[in-house]
């Protein structure tokens, strides 16, 4: 009898040698059901001993012994299931259940075991951890493990996803010679119903943070740090057109050359309030960058372009010059670790800026900050608030949403004897497994455009002249 299964190709891993095999990501991305069809597929093909766990199994009905048996009923696969076991009368292949917690002196006695499944492995403690590991120890025996992340502090985060976040944040995958580790979500998942897709739309407009955990795969972190919040970026969206602005004022565009070279390229452009253009690019050097922000500035007839001069941006400025060597645009380098500017003027609760932000990054991010409140209290409360105390987002701009997640996932911290505010660092960030901030940061270069503002500061005196 032949029977046909149709898989998702990138779960075709599971069926190659590999000692770890990590699938993580949001709900409804199809982890479990890919894992526990593959393992069934191996069974027919050959002995397998296969131990089902995690770390708390009161009963056989909290492990993954259902969805072993229905897929076995589904596909008519020929496995004996009985309360506690499932086996295969002809390879011998067997499923066995234990939770660790209360198992562990059980599993470490385990012979032979070819595959173990982590189910929920976000749960499992470091000490569960360290003593299955070396407990599956047959020669060619393999680990696969399935969850949805809850904190970047878990045990099985911080083995198997934190030591390869950064390839992970770009890729969505991490492979060498004893890891496969594949994040998939819900859009991964070509059999997840349309009702599904429903709700998870309206999670997603109605609580976005709570969306990013759970259909995103996003650590829960210390979301209550979260320097922007959701809801005050929603009502930043063509408020220029809700509150009938007339779009005027500087013209100024922001520009990441990624700061490490690995990363994105960001570039984002403002006119007066209203964010126009959002750009997000991965191909290219630094001179291509340059060259490609230059163009976009002569046609929208910008007047200053400011840089992230850190890294790799180091070298910007000379490559601007050889495309405007007339200056016809103010080219404003961008240092975050610097002072604040204008260090002695007073925030508006009339605390200097050197004693109220640790840096420039911090000062400009909080001033974005003010700008959404503003926007918000605005749209939601019906407040008069100056335009140019707000922000526009324009519904025209591409990857409005990947600026969106970056915003509402930057953290705010304290520095220092003074608590200064300071803003976690792309380093932090991909420490919890997110990606660099790459256009978040476009978004406050654009507005940290001090070059324009200091040469049109032109020093006047007056001289009264008697009555005559």
């Amino acid at each position: 009898m032949t029977v046909e299964i149709n898989i998702p190709s990138h779960f075709k891993f599971l069926f190659s040698p590999r000692r770890n095999k990590i699938i993580y990501g949001g709900r409804a991305g199809g982890k479990s059901w890919a894992i526990a069809l593959a393992l069934m597929v191996l069974g027919l093909k050959k002995k397998y001993r296969i131990l089902c766990t995690r770390e708390f199994q009161n009963s056989i009905a909290d492990s993954v012994h259902k969805l072993l048996s229905d897929i076995n009923d589904k596909y008519s696969l020929g496995y004996n299931v009985t309360n506690n076991s499932i086996i295969h009368p002809l390879t011998q292949s067997e499923f066995m259940f234990y939770g660790l917690k209360t198992n562990i002196t059980k599993i470490k006695s385990l012979e032979s075991i070819d595959i173990c499944w982590v189910e929920e492995a976000e749960t499992i403690s470091e000490r569960s951890l360290e003593i299955l590991i070396p407990t599956i120890r047959k020669e060619g025996s393999e680990i696969w493990m399935s969850f949805n992340p809850f904190d970047e502090n878990d045990a099985v985060y911080k083995q198997f996803i934190t030591p390869y976040i950064e390839e992970l944040s770009k890729h969505n995958k991490y492979v060498d010679a004893f890891h496969y580790i594949l994040k998939v979500n819900y859009y991964d998942n070509p059999f997840l119903p349309d009702t599904i897709k429903q709700e998870i739309d309206l999670l997603k407009t109605t609580n976005y943070r709570k969306y990013l955990h759970i259909y995103e795969g996003e650590p829960i972190g210390h979301s209550e740090n979260c320097i922007i919040e959701p809801e005050w970026f929603d009502a930043a969206i063509d408020a220029h057109k809700k509150l009938k602005w007339k779009v005027r004022g500087a013209k100024v565009i922001g520009f990441d050359p990624a700061d490490e070279g690995n990363d994105n390229k960001a570039a984002v452009y403002r006119y007066g309030s209203v964010i126009e253009n959002i750009l997000d690019w991965e191909e290219g050097t630094l001179e291509e960058g340059v060259e490609r922000v230059y163009n976009f500035a002569v046609e929208k007839s910008v007047q200053e372009i400011v840089y992230d001069s850190t890294g790799i941006g180091a070298g910007a400025k000379i490559k601007f010059n050889q495309y405007d060597p007339n200056d016809l645009i103010i080219k404003t380098p961008f240092i975050g670790a610097a002072k604040p500017d204008f260090e002695n003027d007073k925030y508006k609760n009339n605390i200097a800026n050197k004693d109220m932000f640790r840096n420039k990054r911090a000062q400009y991010y909080w001033l974005l900050r003010d700008r959404f409140e503003n926007t918000y209290r605005a749209i939601v409360h019906g407040e008069y608030v100056d335009p140019e105390e707000m922000i526009s987002i324009s519904s025209d701009c591409n990857n409005i949403d990947q600026l969106k997640a970056e915003l509402t996932k930057i953290e705010r911290k304290r520095s220092g004897t003074n608590q200064l505010i300071l803003i976690e660092s792309k380093a932090d960030m991909r420490k919890r497994g997110l990606k660099s901030p790459n256009i978040a940061d476009a978004l406050i270069y654009c507005f940290a455009n001090v070059g324009m503002s200091e040469q049109i500061d032109t020093n006047v005196t007056l001289n009264f002249m008697s009555e005559w």
